[in-house]
């Protein structure tokens, strides 16, 4: 009867033991999963941001897209025989992913898709300016290079881990 009581005893503590351990690994996910799918934070708009444009705009990237959550620079660059569009991101949030990011260029018309070049995206973050710098880089044609030099489109939605910002192209 005692050995009946204590394997009774034995299987209901790793059961219960089983069951939390379960129940943390479902909180730890859950949680995780809330945090990468934190909103962006607002860019204050401050003098250092018209001094790291200028400095963007020295290396030949310009200013093509904004919104009150970053700032899209680009530029079409060959490399190796291949077309890129350079990207910078310039925000208030620290960008991070293992699955790399989309940006959705459109207009009335037209809708058009890029898949970053690598998976693994991060950002460089300066605490004395609280600015965010990411640079991505998405393979095109030679067709998709001429429609950002002429400025057809009309809206940017940059997409990574969830989370997406609208940013409208700058007219000029």
């Amino acid at each position: 009867m005692q050995i009946y009581v204590g394997l009774h005893f034995l299987f209901k503590l790793v059961f219960v033991v089983s069951c939390k351990l379960i129940y943390m690994g479902f909180f730890k996910k859950i949680d995780k999963v809330f945090k990468s799918s934190e909103s962006f934070n607002l860019m204050e708009r401050t003098e250092v941001d018209l001094q790291i444009e200028e400095n963007i705009k020295t290396v030949g990237i310009d200013k093509f897209a904004t919104s009150k959550y970053g700032d899209l620079y680009l530029r079409v660059n060959e490399l190796g025989g291949f077309l890129i569009l350079e990207t910078i991101i310039v925000s208030a949030t620290d960008l991070k992913s293992k699955k790399g990011s989309l940006l959705t260029f459109s207009n009335e018309n037209e809708v058009f898709k890029l898949a970053s070049d690598e998976n693994k995206i991060e950002s460089d973050f300066s605490n004395a300016v609280k600015k965010s710098v990411t640079k991505i880089d998405y393979n095109i044609t030679a067709e998709e290079a001429q429609s950002f030099k002429e400025h057809t489109y009309n809206e940017v939605r940059f997409k990574i881990n969830g989370n997406e910002i609208l940013l409208s192209v700058i007219t000029l």
